[in-house]
């Protein structure tokens, strides 16, 4: 007798679980005063003067004000994937200033980028990341013209960790010492 429980009560759990899995879910989407729509991962709930629920795809509980939802309905999960920006953009190719995905050489008129000294050469010879200064967080730290002031292009350095002497901007006489 007790046997014969056990597999009824097994069969009715098994039975409960393949509807359970079999049940879609279903989505609803929020529209929006004066426009506009949200598409929710479960029944809106109001409390109070709000309406919450879960935003879907990311799962971001939201709340809004109940005079923003104009009303919500129940819609199928191809409606709710349907939303999805990805799914929506058109790819119409290069605007401008945005560049060309060609390669080829530069048009005329282009001027090459003038290269410029690395921190530990030139100008600033007598910076050594890691021992003249703290270690860069990230590959853009220590970077002359980013995180360090570009040299003047016409200053001369008389020995490594001499200040830069601009020759014509002092006619030709040291900088003060």
């Amino acid at each position: 007798m007790l046997n014969r429980r056990m597999v009824a009560i097994v069969a009715v759990l098994l039975l409960a679980c393949a509807f359970a899995l079999r049940a879609e879910q279903v989505f609803y989407q929020l529209e929006l005063v004066p426009s506009g729509k949200v598409i929710s991962q479960d029944p809106p709930v109001s409390k109070g003067a709000t309406v919450v629920f879960h935003r879907y795809p990311d799962g971001a509980l939201m709340s809004m004000r109940r005079s923003e939802v104009k009303a919500f309905t129940k819609i199928t999960p191809q409606a709710a994937q349907a939303t999805l920006p990805k799914e929506k953009l058109v790819q119409i190719g290069n605007l401008a200033f945005q560049g060309s995905s060609q390669a080829g050489a530069a048009p005329a008129g282009t001027a090459a980028k003038p290269v410029q000294p690395a921190v530990g050469s030139g100008f600033y010879g007598n910076v050594v990341p890691g021992i003249t200064q703290g270690m860069p967080n990230s590959a853009n730290d220590n970077q002359v013209g980013r995180t360090w002031a570009a040299p003047p292009g016409n200053a001369v350095q008389s020995s490594p960790g001499a200040p830069p002497t601009n020759p014509g901007q002092t006619n030709g006489a040291n900088p003060p010492q």
